[in-house]
């Protein structure tokens, strides 16, 4: 196993004035500000460690305290966005590797953070506790629950039509510019109620038509990663056992709550195992590996699990500002070649199967791509849903510069088959980078249904394919509604997908051995 712990890193301005004249910032500058002093930190970082930072120029052509905005945060943003458009992409006609399809400009993996996203991905979310998603221009649905949350302790269930909001229904809630659902004046009213208010009233209309209404306030809770498990006996006698899991939380924080969905999956004699990442967007590659080793076989164990690719930099040894805070890290470390960037299976619990399900949207990302591609050269993995977000990429964890947590790509990784790259996503059915096929099926996410029921689309899917080892030809769900139907294209839903979930997590994050 790879060491991993955490680290801290706080750029100091001694670091920053200890560089070449050429790379720093002009010394006849005079009071910088913390701002000024912040953005020269991000710059000298992504200069160092950016995975792709050999397209960065150097400090005077960059010119990173050109970047402004109404915060800090803004500005930093801003900045971020400068360096990143900056890498090519052959394999995407050429755009930046970190070019958004949907929100062009902006950076799909790079971002810097206040500490929020810091909080959950070790447990702790303060919000109202439930996700939504605009089901068609007409028809939003409540599409997670997080438990212990101010909407679970409301009854709040995924399934669930949101009818009005603060007294606001029709089109004040609902999109009318159909050409570009995520600028509409309805949606963004939506998204400012759920995402910036400390109380919000929800009118919903349940699933047998009944209508309720309720206020929420939001609030801190410690977010459990396992939304819902459960098993069902099928007709042919196989047990399949599905799990939704939410992040790949700490390991800390997520090993107690997978440890007992696998006993108990174990203890029923589970012969399929369904893996819902829906929602998923990534977090700890340790929690991915604890999930890798839950799931593949224990024929596996010892076998190469995956390979840590570093930046240039780090790879030969030149990384002088991670120095100066972790000390001198044994020469080579980074390289690929070494045995601390090289995991290896180590089965854990009882369970043995032989093949997993994956239930995938466009929200699926980073470490659960990574679970995904960890596995499938290990045993039958099938993808059921629609195409991931897209990041074989990933962050050094807790990368603090004056109070802020930067997460900006350093590594990528690659199974043992040495495959990897898949910036556009797995397609289930779809081509991977290498000319092979994701194996599965492409279907579109059902948000009429709670999680775990049997006829939820995608779920039916993966039951119907291990009863009867083929999927069925269509959909059997039926689809009801307020709206008048399903009328928003695919492109138009990814693009409001991604926009609906900008603020929360995708990436994966390595902690390193550190020496505070």
């Amino acid at each position: 196993m790879k060491k991993l712990f955490y680290f801290i890193f706080i750029f100091s301005v001694a670091a920053i004035s200890a560089c070449k004249k050429d790379k720093g910032p002009d010394k006849t500058d005079t009071k910088p500000t913390k701002l000024q002093l912040t953005e020269d930190s991000v710059y000298m970082f992504a200069k160092e460690d950016y995975y792709w930072n050999s397209v960065i120029p150097d400090y005077n052509a960059f010119n990173p305290r050109q970047y402004t905005g109404s915060s800090d945060l803004d500005a930093l943003t801003s900045e971020i966005y400068g360096y990143t458009k900056l890498t090519k992409n052959p394999l995407n006609g050429n755009r930046s590797y970190e070019y958004d399809d949907f929100n062009p400009g902006t950076s799909k993996y790079s971002f810097i953070d206040d500490g929020t996203i810091n909080d959950e991905l070790n447990g702790v979310k303060g919000d109202f506790g439930f996700n939504y998603f605009y089901r068609d221009y007409t028809d939003i649905r409540v599409s997670l629950v997080y438990a212990g949350s101010p909407a679970a302790a409301a009854g709040l269930v995924r399934g669930d039509e949101i009818v009005a909001i603060n007294g606001s229904s029709g089109s004040a809630i609902y999109i009318t510019n159909k050409n570009d659902p995520a600028n509409d004046a309805g949606y963004k009213f939506v998204s400012n109620a759920v995402d910036n208010g400390s109380t919000i009233t929800l009118k919903i209309q349940k699933a047998d038509g009944t209508t309720v209404t309720k206020e929420l306030t939001a609030k801190s809770y410690t977010t459990n990663p396992v939304i819902t498990y459960k098993t069902y006996k099928l007709s042919n006698g196989k047990i399949a056992g599905y799990v939704v899991f939410s992040s790949f939380t700490s390991l800390a924080n997520a090993q107690p709550k997978l440890d007992a969905v696998f006993t108990s999956f174990a203890s029923a004699g589970v012969t399929d195992v369904i893996v819902d990442l829906r929602y998923n967007g990534g977090g700890y590659v340790e929690t991915s590996a604890y999930l890798s080793n839950l799931l593949v076989p224990s024929g596996a164990s010892g076998s190469v699990m995956n390979t840590t690719y570093w930046t240039a930099n780090m790879q030969n040894d030149k990384y002088p500002l991670l120095k100066a805070k972790l000390g001198n890290l044994p020469t080579g470390y980074f390289k690929s070649t070494n045995a601390d960037q090289i995991e290896k299976f180590s089965k854990k619990g009882s369970l043995n199967v032989n093949r997993v399900f994956f239930i995938v949207t466009g929200n699926t990302a980073s470490a659960s791509e990574l679970t995904i591609n960890n596995l499938r050269p290990k045993m039958d993995v099938q993808l059921i849903g629609e195409t991931t977000y897209g990041k074989p990429v990933g962050f050094i964890s807790d990368l603090v510069i004056n109070g802020y947590y930067l997460f900006t790509p350093e590594f990528e990784t690659k199974n043992s088959a040495g495959e990897g790259g898949y910036y556009v996503g797995m397609t289930p059915e779809g081509s991977t980078p290498n000319g092979g096929v994701y194996a599965g099926k492409h279907d579109s996410d059902d948000l009429t249904k709670n999680f775990g029921d049997e006829e939820e689309g995608l779920l039916h899917d993966a039951l119907t394919y291990i009863e009867s080892n083929k999927y069925p030809a269509s959909s059997t769900v039926k689809i009801q509604s307020l709206s008048a139907g399903i009328t928003m294209s695919a492109a138009q839903k990814n693009a409001l997908a991604v926009k609906t979930n900008e603020r929360k997590f995708h990436g994966m994050l390595i902690k390193l051995p550190g020496r505070n």
